[in-house]
């Protein structure tokens, strides 16, 4: 499912306009990534956890020459879904 089938999705089901309905869903992504940046977390109640993780650096192995290489710290963004979804994707 992609961000537009969403917003298709809430449009068949509701009296407002398709671009309003695409401003309210971007401005959700958009609070999601700004509590990401600025708390490292976002928990939504019955549905799950993003979280900010830091990726300590490593050495890894290039994978067409084999020769080993370093690599950098970076970020990852981690998602943990809630009991509930997890019980209704089984």
């Amino acid at each position: 499912m992609r961000k537009s089938d969403i917003i298709e999705a809430i449009f068949n089901n509701s009296p407002y306009r398709k671009k309003d309905i695409e401003d309210i869903v971007n401005q959700v992504f958009d609070l999601i990534v700004q509590g990401l940046i600025t708390d490292g977390k976002v928990n939504i109640v019955n549905f799950g956890t993003f979280e900010k993780q830091i990726i300590p650096p490593y050495e890894g192995v290039h994978p067409v020459t084999g020769e080993k290489i370093q690599i950098d710290s970076h970020h990852r963004i981690r998602f943990v879904s809630s009991n509930k979804i997890k019980s209704l994707i089984k």
